[in-house]
């Protein structure tokens, strides 16, 4: 090869010398005439470097020739050679060589990344350029490796929202990224920290379990590190991380050496945490108080699903129907009160399908609590609708029993009526006491006397009726207390007449407020019916009431008519057939009827405890 290049040498007009030391140089090397850059002489290693194709198959000048074509055309048309050009052609050091780095693509060869140290010279005479490469073209496509693969770590970290660290623990440095440093508030140039720096930015109760685990991890006794801890932020608040490592070197004796790993911040996703926990915690509190007034309520209430199957029910109407709660779930109303699907099923229908809320509709029927029992509801029933879709997806019910307020209103409907009645009898009654009295009445002075004492004891068994025609249930003070014939002495006292006409016997048998003003309807309207139309209408009449207490515990009252009238059965029940009977029936008894010859007799069988009440 020295020959070739002394050939080289000579045909350049540059001493054989210079072709000699060219030689010897371990690197590539060329000598380029300043104005065209054009190569004049270059070793074996720039030949093989740079040369297109089999240079060894052409003679030195050739091979020459055909890398000085290949140079000319990459200053010419390859993506940095025209750079190069200028570069080389404002080169002026000479003492020191001037280096810097390109990239060069020659005609059929793979593009290189070189590193160049040129200078002008003066020999023979004449200035040269003198070119040394250093071929970096395989480091170069590792760095721009790394490089990528940096910043395909840059982009996860960034895109996991994480900061990194390094730990060399031979320097005792911590290398951390920009995201490492915005976590705490730090600056961004603060990339390197001691670790005894680290330790510092931790909270107090977290330094003790965090540095045993990440000793542990060290000693290569844990196969992870992983921890949760607090460190302070500039702005003097914590910032909850979740940290997480690995150990890239160990020493000998399986010591971690150097460590890498991410920092993520779990400040937000604490404060959402405990923001779920409060909100589930004020949840189950706002639940158990609506569960505490569900059940609490004075109403009814339930839930059905679109079966019409109970789904939740509240003790109230748990309670109104008989069953406990448990017992409802999961059946269908009719499954437990048969008698209401009638009426209540369309209605439960027309809720689902229409999605209409109804309210005010009156239910009747009997129920377990009170079997043969008629009970009144008034009902609302509203579709339960999904949250999200609006789907019909069942019907929730409210319930008010009314039984006893039907029962009053049913009783003053009744009173009223009676009132009425009672007007319109109150002159018959007058006009026939007044008569009565004529009839035995020596002067007008005894018959007014005694008229007058009449009249005032009819207003005075008019007292004892009037509770119950105003919807009481207070009796008048009547100092021990009032007993069934205290109250019928009272009611039937205008009625006597001289000689008596009127007998009465029986046990003392107490009545309580709710059973008195039953009884003194009825008798007060048997006693006005036979003075009108029975025994007590003529001379001679009498009635005879007597009263006992039977096994069974009732009391059998009979109402017994003699020297009256002739007696025939009436075709139909009138008012005051009714309001006897409707009487005993509100106090779960009843009353038959006998129309005998020689009277009427009545007999009204009568609960003892109802009478009390």
């Amino acid at each position: 090869m020295l020959s070739a290049l002394s050939a080289q040498a000579e045909a350049a007009g540059l001493p054989a010398e210079l072709a000699g030391l060219l030689d010897m140089l371990p690197l590539p090397a060329l000598v380029l005439e300043p104005e065209s850059l054009r190569p004049r002489l270059c070793n074996a290693e720039a030949l093989a470097l740079l040369a297109p194709a089999g240079p060894a198959a052409h003679g030195p000048k050739e091979a020459l020739a055909i890398l000085a074509a290949a140079w000319a055309t990459a200053l010419e048309t390859a993506p940095h050679g025209p750079q190069l050009r200028r570069r080389l052609g404002r080169l002026t050091a000479r003492e020191v060589p001037e280096s810097f780095e390109t990239g060069f693509v020659l005609p059929g060869r793979t593009p290189l990344h070189l590193l160049l140290r040129a200078r002008r010279v003066r020999v023979g005479g004449r200035e040269w350029i003198s070119l040394g490469l250093v071929d970096l073209t395989a480091h170069h496509q590792t760095e721009q490796a790394l490089s990528f693969a940096h910043r395909q770590a840059e982009v996860a970290l960034a895109g996991a929202d994480l900061g990194a660290w390094h730990w060399d623990r031979r320097t005792g440095v911590l290398q951390v990224t920009e995201r490492w440093c915005s976590m705490l508030g730090l600056p961004s140039e603060n990339r390197e920290l001691a670790v005894q720096d680290w330790q510092a930015l931790l909270h107090p109760d977290d330094l003790p379990w965090t540095r045993a685990l990440l000793d542990r991890y060290l000693a290569g006794t844990s196969a992870r590190y992983e921890a949760e801890f607090r460190m302070r932020h500039r702005s003097g608040r914590w910032v909850w991380i979740l940290a997480r490592g690995e150990a890239l070197e160990r020493g000998p004796d399986g010591r971690a050496l150097v460590l890498t790993g991410t920092h993520l911040d779990l400040t937000a996703q604490r404060r959402a945490m405990a923001a779920q926990v409060e909100s589930e915690r004020e949840a189950r509190r706002r639940l158990a108080d609506l569960e505490m007034l569900y059940q609490a309520a004075p109403l009814g209430l339930a839930q059905l699903d679109r079966e019409l199957r109970f789904v939740r029910i509240n003790s109230a109407l748990a309670e109104m129907n008989g069953l406990p709660p448990e017992a409802h779930l999961g059946r269908r109303l009719w499954d437990l009160l048969p008698g209401l699907r009638v009426a209540a099923e369309p209605v439960l229908r027309r809720v689902l399908e229409a999605g209409e809320t109804l309210t005010g509709v009156e239910v009747q029927g009997e129920t377990p609590r009170a079997p043969g029992v008629q009970r009144d509801w008034v009902e609302q029933f509203y579709p339960v609708r999904d949250p999200e879709s609006g789907e019909v997806t069942g019907v929730g019910i409210v319930c008010e029993e009314v039984t006893e307020r039907k029962h009053a209103e049913r009783a003053r409907d009744l009173l009223v009526r009676e009132l009425d009645h009672r007007v319109k009898n109150l002159f018959a009654i007058i006009g026939g006491l007044v008569v009565f009295t004529a009839r035995t009445a020596e002067t007008p002075e005894a018959m007014r006397r005694t008229l007058l004492g009449r009249i005032e004891a009819l207003a005075r068994a008019h007292d004892l009726v009037r509770p119950a025609m105003a919807g009481s249930t207070a009796l008048p003070a009547t100092g021990g207390g009032t007993t069934l014939g205290q109250l019928l002495e009272a009611l039937l006292a205008p009625f006597q007449g001289e000689p008596e006409r009127l007998s009465l016997d029986g046990p003392a048998i107490r009545l309580g407020a709710t059973g008195a003003p039953p009884v003194a309807l009825a008798m007060h309207e048997l006693a006005t019916n036979a003075a009108k139309y029975g025994a007590l209408s003529r001379a001679g009449g009498r009635v005879g009431i007597g009263w006992e207490l039977t096994g069974e515990g009732a009391v059998l009252l009979r109402w017994v008519e003699l020297g009256g009238p002739a007696v025939q059965a009436p075709e139909g029940a009138g008012f005051g057939h009714r309001l006897v009977r409707q009487s005993c029936a509100q106090l779960g008894g009843e009353a038959a009827f006998e129309w005998a010859a020689t009277g009427l007799t009545v007999q009204l069988r009568l609960p003892v405890d109802r009478l009390g009440n």
